[in-house]
């Protein structure tokens, strides 16, 4: 599988590009995602990845036709790297935006929930096969999952098997925006331009704060929302955005 890559104006739009498969991953394929987020977090010019897939699909998964082949210590290769691309997102100090095109499914809804925002095109469908075939998610799934719609929900998706189209999608949480299927792009276009264009350390801090927040108590919260805002006031990015502000209040 190659992932198409196009960095214009600090955004970096990467597509998954095995349309003849629905874009399910095999081992490459997974590597191939890691090196994207590895070299994402190293490049300065990058301030918001995008992800999306070619075709019908976001991702469909595992290429069950390369699992069936697959030897048990070639099966845990590929399982070690679902949970790497998931330590590798949730590093990776800029914003994630899941472009969901189509199937998201087992696998591919993984990657998807790696995702900071997702907006879920009008024919996407998320949901997770794995019990249908006697797997368990990976990826980091059960806590991301869990924290977005919840223990029932998230059970449900799992045991059930049933696929969320994209509206109950964003009923549970699942997707945050559902958009014309034609818009998606130029909606996430629009959305990660304008995102990247907010200082980075502020970026940074939010995302950091969020993801630590959701295992610290409140009190470890506070005391971490003081210091990440107090770090964004001493930055420079951040001190131009208040000047332009300010001197754009007075035209």
């Amino acid at each position: 599988m190659a992932i198409k890559q196009e960095l214009n104006n600090g955004v970096l739009w990467a597509v998954i590009d095995r349309p003849e498969a629905l874009n399910a991953f095999d081992i490459p394929d997974l590597e191939e995602l890691r090196h994207l987020f590895r070299d994402a977090k190293t490049n300065a010019d990058v301030r918001v990845l995008v992800l999306t897939g070619t075709g019908r699909a976001f991702s469909v998964g595992a290429d069950i036709k390369a699992m069936d082949k697959m030897t048990e210590a070639e099966f845990g290769k590929a399982a070690s790297l679902y949970q790497a691309l998931a330590r590798e997102a949730l590093s990776l100090d800029k914003p994630i935006i899941g472009a969901i095109n189509g199937f998201a499914l087992g696998g591919g809804l993984e990657v998807a929930l790696m995702c900071d925002i997702r907006i879920a095109g009008k024919s996407a469908k998320l949901g997770l096969p794995d019990a249908y075939m006697g797997f368990s998610p990976t990826g980091g799934l059960t806590w991301l999952l869990t924290r977005m719609v919840g223990l029932s929900v998230a059970m449900d998706m799992a045991l059930s098997t049933d696929m969320l189209d994209a509206d109950a999608s964003l009923r549970v949480g699942l997707v945050s925006r559902v958009v014309a299927d034609d818009q998606l792009e130029p909606v996430a276009r629009e959305m990660a331009e304008r995102i990247a264009a907010f200082p980075e350390r502020g970026l940074r801090n939010i995302k950091r704060s969020f993801y630590m927040a959701a295992d610290a108590d409140f009190a470890s919260v506070l005391t971490l929302e003081e210091a990440y805002d107090s770090d964004c006031f001493r930055s420079e990015g951040t001190q131009k955005a208040l000047k332009d502000f300010i001197e754009s209040r007075r035209k």
